[in-house]
């Protein structure tokens, strides 16, 4: 009994997985206009990272366009700088 629900468990998390592929190319295609190469380069990162979807590595951690050098910056977000405006 127990190896007929792994098999169930295992089947449905394979119908998961390649959903969800499917959702990350189709986003990295249509909303981000990535090339095979780039496609693969991002869902390697996703899977480095722990299975992520590519939706959610492209909007919180990849800048596009814009003023990127600013946040190359060290010190950018320097908390000792902050912590000398506003508490001492």
């Amino acid at each position: 009994m127990k190896n007929s629900n792994q098999k169930q468990i295992d089947s449905l998390r394979e119908e998961i997985r390649t959903a969800q592929l499917q959702e990350d190319i189709a986003y990295c295609i249509d909303d981000c206009n990535l090339g095979d190469e780039m496609i693969g380069n991002v869902l390697r990162s996703c899977e480095e990272l722990g299975n992520i979807s590519a939706e959610y590595l492209m909007e919180e951690f990849v800048f596009q366009g814009g003023d990127s050098a600013k946040y190359d910056d060290i010190n950018y977000l320097n908390i000792a700088e902050f912590n000398a405006m506003y508490w001492e």
